[in-house]
């Protein structure tokens, strides 16, 4: 009984934590799989108003500067929606070159675990 006591708050802090801890978290990215997982970290990260879309000043405002924003935002609203992150993020130039600056331990892999790591925000930065 007193095992269960002491072992219910390490269980129930285990339960909140926000890191996931399934297999793909640490699984390599492709060029056909690290489309989205850009588009989730830029939303997560980006999207402080939670509208779905993001403004110019919301990606400077998360570490990405304006020519990288120039870049994703194909259409030219002013505003960059999940959709043109997917196809940004979805091509071989991009996925080499945030291989290059986000692969913090040099494995030569992308991992969606690295898009969340300190060396994440330089695909915001990135300008073809």
């Amino acid at each position: 009984m007193r095992f269960l006591l002491l072992a219910a708050p390490a269980i129930l802090l285990m339960g909140c934590q926000t890191t996931p801890h399934d297999a793909n978290w640490e699984e390599p990215l492709t060029v056909r799989t690290v489309g989205p997982v850009y588009a989730d970290y830029v939303i997560e990260r980006a999207d402080t108003n939670k509208d779905g879309t993001v403004t110019a000043v919301e990606w400077t405002t998360a570490g990405g500067t304006a020519r990288s924003f120039a870049l994703v935002d194909q259409n030219r609203d002013g505003r960059v929606t999940r959709t043109e992150l997917l196809r940004f993020g979805s091509s071989g130039k991009f996925f080499d070159m945030t291989r290059r600056y986000v692969d913090f331990n040099k494995d030569k892999q992308l991992t969606p675990r690295e898009f969340r790591s300190p060396a994440g925000v330089n695909v915001m930065r990135i300008a073809f």
